[in-house]
């Protein structure tokens, strides 16, 4: 018997490594017109309706290669796809049957439940849910 696959929500938020953080919250802000929502000393937190861009600035001796350590230097950090609770002890099993690079977690997160894995091509994937009350489509 094949188990149902549940789909994700949709896309919370695309994660992506930048070299220089106030330039890249300008230009995400000033010229594509995404909203700040947060801001600390090694982050933002931009939007476009409910889909957020995360910024994480590098540390200045890191290249941004992507080729000596693809979990942290590249340009893309990562996809994370919301899924429902019930789902998330369902996908950890389905990725550890298909030998599937977990790279972090399950770890809690401030509002919720997380898991990092690499795709096929090298990717980092999230999986999460919240444990707050959220509105789901």
């Amino acid at each position: 018997m094949t188990a149902t696959v549940v789909a994700p929500y949709r896309i919370h938020h695309v994660a992506i490594n930048v070299t220089d953080l106030q330039r890249s919250i300008d230009f995400y802000s000033n010229i594509i017109g995404l909203s700040v929502t947060d801001h600390a000393d090694h982050s933002a937190k931009l939007s476009i309706g409910d889909t957020e861009l995360t910024l994480f600035q590098l540390p200045p001796d890191v290249e941004m290669c992507g080729k000596d350590d693809p979990d942290h230097t590249g340009r893309l950090n990562h996809v994370a796809f919301e899924i429902p609770p019930s789902a998330f002890d369902i996908y950890h099993k389905r990725l550890l049957n298909h030998d599937v690079k977990i790279t972090f977690g399950p770890v809690k997160r401030r509002h919720g439940y997380a898991l990092y894995f690499l795709d096929p091509d090298g990717n980092k994937i999230e999986i999460f849910y919240y444990t707050a009350s959220r509105n789901v489509a």
